[in-house]
C-alpha cells in the first residue's frame, strides 16, 4: 500500500498517479503544484491538514478527477488518535461509493496502520462555489433545512439496516468500538484537563450548575439508553463547521472521522444547536425537528419515522454530547478561542432551556 509522507515537499508525482490509479486506472500525473495550505490549529483545519493542489495530467480526457483537488493528511505528527484517520478513509472508501449524498467526491483514500498516516484526494469545494460556516456564522434556517434533507438521506439509508450488524459492523458504536473507546477510557481526563486550563470553559459551563462528573456520569447514561432505540449510520460530528453551503442546493457534510452507528437524534441536535443563534433555535427548533422527521420519512420505505414526542425527548438529551465531548474536549487551538466558546455558548443555552440534563 502506498503511504502519503509526513513531509509536503516529499510529495510526488509517482506517489499521486500510484493512488488515483486505484480508483482511475491509466491515470498518470506529470505535475502538480500545492496552491495552498491549511495546517491544523491554524483555526481552518482542526485534526488533519488540507493541501490545494493543481495537477497536471498525460492523458486526462477520459477521467473524472479535476485539475484542482484537496488532499487531506497528516503533516509532521499525529493530530488526533489513529483511529479517526482510519474511520475517515474506511467511510470514502468503503461507504461513500454508495450514496448519493452532499459530501465531497472522493478521488484516492489510504491509510497506513502501521504509520496512523493517511491521505485522502477529494474535490476542492471551493469550485462548487461551497461556503463553509462556523458557530458564529450567520445561518439561515433555510439553510439548515437543506443540511437536515441531507441528513435524512443519510439516516434512511441505513435505517435499522442488517449491515450495521455484518459488513459494517466495524464502525464504532455510540459506547463501544473505535473512539467511543477512547472516550470511555481517557475521555473524562482530556475534558477536566481542558476546562482547568481554560478559564473561559469554566465561565461558560458555569450556569449549568453541575460539575464535570456529574455531566459526564449522566452523558454515560444516556448514550446507554440511546441504543435501545432506532440505530442508523451517522456522521458522528455534525457541528456546523463540519457542513459546507452551496447555492441553490442542499447542504453537505465533510469531516467523517467520528462516524458510528447510534441514534438520528445525535446529528440532528448538533446540528440545529451549533448552526443556527440561540434566539433562532428557540423559535424554529421544534418545526425544524418536525421537518426532519417528514423528510426521513420519505427515505425510509417500509420503516416509520419517530413520532414527535419521542423524537423530541431524544433530541433534547442527545445535545450533551455536542457540548460535553464535542467541544468541552476540543482545545481551543483547533478553531481558535472565539468558535470554540460560540460552540459552547450555544450548546450551554440549549441545554438549559431545554433541561438535557436530569430531563
Amino acid at each position: 500500500m502506498p503511504r502519503f509522507p509526513a513531509n509536503a515537499d516529499e510529495l510526488s508525482t509517482e506517489l499521486l498517479t500510484e493512488v488515483l490509479q486505484d480508483l482511475q486506472p491509466g491515470i498518470s500525473i506529470t505535475a502538480f503544484e500545492n496552491v495552498q495550505t491549511a495546517q491544523c490549529g491554524d483555526g481552518l483545519a482542526s485534526t488533519a491538514d488540507r493541501l490545494i493542489l493543481k495537477l497536471q495530467y498525460s492523458n486526462n480526457e477520459s477521467y473524472a478527477v479535476p485539475e484542482q483537488v484537496m488532499l487531506k493528511t497528516m503533516l509532521l505528527s499525529p493530530h488526533a488518535p489513529h483511529e479517526m484517520y482510519e474511520n475517515e478513509v474506511r467511510f470514502y472508501r468503503e461507504i461513500r461509493p454508495q450514496l448519493q449524498l452532499e459530501t465531497p467526491r472522493v478521488f484516492a483514500s489510504h491509510f497506513d496502520r502501521d504509520s496512523g498516516q493517511f491521505g485522502i484526494i477529494m474535490e476542492d469545494l471551493n469550485t462548487r462555489g461551497a461556503e463553509f460556516p462556523t458557530a458564529c456564522s450567520d445561518v439561515s434556517v433555510t439553510q439548515v433545512e437543506g443540511l437536515l434533507r441531507t441528513l435524512a438521506k443519510l439516516h434512511g439509508y441505513f435505517w435499522q439496516s442488517t449491515r450495521l450488524q455484518t459488513e459494517l459492523n466495524w464502525i464504532a458504536t455510540e459506547t463501544k468500538g473505535g473512539m467511543s473507546d477512547i472516550f470511555n477510557t481517557i475521555g473524562f481526563d482530556l475534558i477536566k484537563d481542558q476546562v482547568e486550563k481554560h478559564a473561559f470553559k469554566q465561565a461558560l459551563i458555569a450556569p449549568i450548575g453541575l460539575s464535570l462528573e456529574q455531566m459526564w456520569e449522566q452523558l454515560s447514561a444516556f448514550q446507554q439508553e440511546s441504543a435501545q432505540y432506532a440505530q442508523t449510520l451517522l456522521h458522528g460530528d455534525t457541528h456546523v463547521a463540519n457542513t459546507y453551503l452551496l447555492p441553490d442546493a442542499d447542504g453537505g457534510l465533510f469531516d467523517w472521522q467520528l462516524m458510528i452507528r447510534g441514534n438520528w437524534a445525535h446529528d440532528v441536535s448538533y446540528i440545529i444547536v451549533t448552526a443556527l443563534s440561540t434566539e433562532q433555535r428557540r423559535q424554529h427548533e421544534r418545526a425544524l425537528l418536525e421537518y426532519y422527521l417528514d423528510c426521513l420519512q420519505q427515505n425510509l420505505g417500509d420503516h416509520s419515522a419517530p413520532d414527535i414526542e419521542e423524537a423530541w425527548y431524544l433530541y433534547r438529551k442527545s445535545i450533551m454530547w455536542g457540548l460535553v465531548i464535542g467541544w468541552l474536549i476540543t482545545p481551543p487551538a483547533n478553531y481558535g478561542e472565539e468558535i470554540t466558546s460560540a460552540n459552547i455558548s450555544k450548546l450551554v443555552n440549549a441545554v438549559q432551556d431545554l433541561e438535557s440534563f436530569d430531563s
